[in-house]
């Protein structure tokens, strides 16, 4: 009998609504959601990079970047310019605000990760990682 309660789509889905909403409790102050801090992140490591590569190292399709950056572009978080190599591409790089909220958004990050992880030893967070990275990328 399947039982929901051991159920990994079900954990995870319930511990993706709590994180979540954590995440976006702590980003209103800066009018950022989940999502576009994500988009910031990914950006953060690594700056002009084109739309398409942004989405596959986000795991997101083009659609929905598109949409996190439009408001980004909007908020003067993001600036959208042409792609030298590719002409139906676009190159996005942050602005200086974009890039000056790392350091504000970076240490509320950690802090939510470690809320959530407060109950693991060190081992298991980083055990947690790797399996989460496996289920993600299978």
């Amino acid at each position: 009998m399947f039982n929901i309660d051991s159920s990994i789509n079900f954990l995870l889905a319930k511990c993706h609504q709590k994180a979540f909403a954590l995440f976006k409790e702590n980003l209103e102050p800066y009018h950022l959601t989940p999502p576009q801090f994500a988009t910031l992140a990914f950006l953060w490591k690594k700056d002009c990079i084109n739309q398409i590569q942004l989405g596959e190292l986000m795991g997101v399709d083009r659609t929905t970047i598109s949409g996190i950056l439009d408001r980004l572009e909007r908020g003067g978080l993001v600036e959208r310019g042409a792609d030298p190599m590719d002409r139906r591409s676009c190159m996005l790089s942050l602005t200086e605000r974009g890039r000056s909220l790392q350091d504000e958004l970076a240490p509320i990050a950690a802090d939510i990760n470690q809320s959530l992880a407060k109950n693991l030893s060190q081992d298991e967070v980083e055990l947690l990682v790797e399996m989460l990275k496996k289920i993600r990328f299978s």
